[in-house]
């Protein structure tokens, strides 16, 4: 299943891609800090790289795609805390699946 690695590396390089886009974009509406921001553009670089190595079949890939998608979730958690004060649980559930079927793609890319 060597081909697998070149189809899932793409997606998770697109989830990166749109955390990467949605942080300035969000700020410059004003719905987010600019730490908050800042943050959401370190998590699409980290996803970056982690659709890399997945890629490259690196051992550091589940390790990197696992930081990227926790850092994702926490702060998708926190700003839509500090925008409605509670977290939207139905956002939280759908970017769970997500996250849990890109990372479940991604192990069976490495073939671990």
């Amino acid at each position: 299943m060597d081909w697998f690695r070149f189809v899932v590396a793409p997606f998770i390089v697109l989830y990166g891609l749109l955390a990467l886009l949605a942080g300035p974009q969000q700020w410059r509406r004003g719905k987010i800090t600019t730490l908050a921001a800042n943050s959401m553009l370190i998590v699409g670089v980290v996803l970056l790289v982690a659709g890399y190595l997945v890629w490259a079949q690196s051992a550091w890939a589940l390790w990197a795609l696992g930081a990227g998608l926790l850092g994702m979730h926490v702060l998708a958690a926190v700003n839509s805390a500090q925008a409605t004060g509670t977290p939207a649980w139905g956002q939280q559930t759908g970017r769970l699946i997500v996250s849990a079927l890109l990372f479940g793609l991604a192990y069976m890319a490495q073939g671990a």
